[in-house]
Parts: C-alpha cells; structure tokens; sequence
C-alpha cells in the first residue's frame, strides 16, 4: 500500500514535469514584469504589493534585480514554490482522507495539476499576480482544514487583495464559500431557527466572525484600490514606465494596464472587440466541456437532495453556487481565459478539501458518481485526459483550441476586428 502511494507521487511529478516542459516558454508578458514597477513607495496603489516585494529584494540583495534576466529568475522561482505548496496541499489532502476516498481524491489532485502547471508556467501568465491571489486562498483552505490559526485567513485575504483586487472575484469565493459551509456545518441543530443554532455553537460564531470581517476588509480595499487609489497617478506614470522598461522584455511595458490602473483611463471602448470574441467563444467553450458541467450539476443536485434539513442543504447550495463570485468580471471584463480556470479550479479545490476535513456526504456523493459513471462508460478514463485540449488557460482568449475554433468564425462572419 505504502508503494503504491509512492508511486502515485512519482508519476504525478512526471507528470508535472512533461506539462511544465510542453508550456513553459521561457519568456512571459510585458503584463507581468509591468507589475514589477508598481510599489507602495508611490502610495498605498493598486496591485503595488509584489512589487514591492521586488524592489525590496532589489534594495538588499548586492546585485541589480531590475533587469528582464533577473525577473524571469523571480518569476521561474515564485511559480517553484506556488508548484511545491499545490502538491503539499494535495498530500496533505490525500493523508487525511478514507481509504476508500483516495481514489476520487488521487483523481482530483490530478486535475488540478493538469490546470495549475500549464496555466501559470505558460508564456502569458507566467508570474501573473493571479498565481499569487490563489496562493493566498490555498493556504486559508489548509488552515480550515486543519483548524488551526484559522484567524490568519483575515490578514491573507488581505494580502490576495493587495497583490490585485480582482482577487475579490477570483479567488475569495473559495474563502467565503467555505467558511460559510464551516458556520452552517457546526451549527446547534436542535435549535428551531438558524440564528440560535448558530448562538449556541462556539466554532459556528468563530467562523462567522471571521468571514464577516475578512469580507469587510476585503471589501474597503477593493473600494479603495477601484476608487481612490489613483489620485496621484500622473504624478507617478513616468517613474513606474522608467521601472517597467527596464524589467520588462525588449525593455517594453503594459501601457493598458498603466494607463487603467495608474492613470484610471476607461478601456471600454478598446475592449469592445474583446467582448465580442468573448461572446463567440465562451459558447463554443460551454459546449466542449458540456460532460463536466453535466456531471457538476448531478453532483450538487444529488447531494443538496439526499440531505434531510434546511441547514444541511444550505452548506451544499453555498458551495455549489460560490463560484458566482466571479459573474461581475464576466460581465464586466475580458479576461475568460482567468475567469473559466477560476471558477474550475474553486470546484476541485473545495471539493478536495471537504474530503480532507471529512464530509462524507461530499465523499460518498462523488464515489458513488465516479463508479457509475466507470460503469455506464467503459471508456471514462477520457474525462481525465480531455481537459489537457484545453491547456493553458490564458487571457482574453479562453484556451488556444476554443481561440482558432472562434476565429474561425469570426473568419466568416467578420464580428470583431482581430485584436492580434
């Protein structure tokens, strides 16, 4: 038993490696080193935290970090140690399950790495601040697991929101969702109403006070960094253009991301086209992975049915519809590529986690689906290989095969001007 485990870790490093190996360019975006120029030393600015963490390493190490070299170095370095928390995250995941859960268990930590090594490795988002933001709500999710320092996941949310505050949408969902699930799951059932069964559990007010209070923190610096944050911001564009040059490549900078989020420009009307690639993609995406989306909705809708009280049921509806988080950026922005890891990514990792903390309602609910969906399809085993068609999630475009299928529609119809 213990070398088949063993194995399993081996394979799924190969694994890892050969996925890194394909998508890993060796270069990244101007997006990514632009950020680098960002800091609190301009004030207290949007998504300025990591690069202030540079210019601090800049500032005490005895050699020049601000050159491209020296960032893809930074970049390669912080994408290692995001890859060595995913896997101590599922290892720890996997030593905390029933023997008869390590199977589905073995199977999602598996999707999970066929998400995060392409996604983050690739030339487009390698070193992207989402990496950072999902880091940030990975260890809040150990935390809970464990129950211990579970106060740490106010200051962490924090943290996700200073690295960018679109982490609100992103990640936080997985944040919100569980400590929801973590207040309604300690509950004093005998109590006739919620709010006095919550009364009468200590944990079901501990988590409550905590989830209220990151949600408010969490929520004043989004505020902040949307609304006030750029008063200055023409004072400081030049010096931070300087900083971008020099770190980025071919001594080039992001000027959208300099001109919205340092100058506070609307872009709306230059992302006009990207809405309506938006538009013609997003559907061809929702029709190739229909199977999983399937599967999702059976899941929920078999566990939400077989629980028998309100307060059961509710946990389960929070953490089948937490993922909507991130509706206001679909609306809002662009970037589906983001959006659909997200959203997929906050599914595998949740439910990961409720098999970790115990929930056999989560466990025998995807056991059972697992073996009838071995059952009804001899083939199934396809469903673990399909997503990697799908790799690397990226940026405005949602993956390069859902990219060529709508411009090949485009092709025809002619919807958008081409933005490349």
């Amino acid at each position: 038993m213990r070398n088949k485990r063993l194995s399993y870790w081996i394979v799924l490093l190969v694994y890892s490696f050969v996925l890194f190996w394909n998508y890993f360019a060796g270069v990244t975006s101007n997006i990514n080193t632009t950020m680098l120029a960002f800091s609190y030393k301009y004030g207290f600015i949007s998504r300025g935290l990591l690069g202030t963490i540079y210019q601090t390493l800049d500032s005490v190490l005895p050699f020049d970090l601000q050159t491209n070299g020296c960032a893809m170095i930074f970049f390669e370095g912080s994408f290692l140690l995001f890859f060595i928390m995913v896997i101590a995250f599922c290892m720890m995941c996997l030593n905390r399950v029933r023997e008869e859960d390590r199977f589905a268990c073995q199977l999602l930590a598996i999707m999970i790495i066929t998400l995060v090594v392409p996604m983050f490795s690739s030339e487009y988002n390698l070193g992207r601040l989402d990496m950072y933001c999902l880091s940030c709500s990975l260890i809040c999710l150990y935390l809970i697991i464990l129950n211990k320092f579970v106060f740490l996941v106010v200051p962490l949310s924090a943290v996700g929101v200073m690295f960018h505050q679109g982490h609100v949408f992103m990640y936080m969902g997985i944040v919100l969702a569980v400590l929801i699930y973590c207040v309604l799951d300690n509950v004093d059932t005998s109590e006739k109403s919620l709010l006095q069964g919550i009364k009468k559990s200590r944990e079901s007010k501990e988590y409550l006070l905590i989830c209220l209070i990151t949600f408010v923190i969490v929520s004043a610096l989004f505020i902040w960094f949307e609304g006030f944050s750029r008063l200055n911001g023409a004072e400081i564009a030049g010096d931070i253009i300087k900083n971008a040059r020099e770190v980025g490549p071919n001594q080039e900078y992001h000027k959208d991301v300099v001109s919205h989020e340092i100058l506070g420009i609307d872009l709306s009307e230059k992302e006009r086209a990207y809405h309506l690639q938006n538009a013609v993609e997003f559907p061809i995406y929702l029709v190739l992975i229909c199977p999983y989306i399937l599967i999702m909705v059976r899941f929920f809708k078999e566990i939400v049915r077989s629980q028998n009280n309100r307060i059961d049921k509710m946990k389960y509806i929070v953490i089948a519809i937490g993922s909507g988080t991130i509706l206001p950026d679909m609306i809002l922005k662009v970037d589906f590529g983001r959006w659909i890891f997200a959203v997929i990514i906050y599914y595998l990792l949740i439910i990961l986690a409720l098999y970790a903390r115990g929930d056999k309602n989560i466990a025998d609910t995807a056991n059972a689906l697992i073996n009838k969906i071995k059952l009804k399809f001899p083939y199934a085993f396809i469903l673990l290989i399909y997503p990697l068609l799908f790799q690397p999630h990226m940026h405005i475009a949602i993956s390069p095969v859902t990219d060529r299928l709508a411009n090949l529609v485009n092709d025809n119809l002619n919807i958008w001007v081409p933005w490349n």
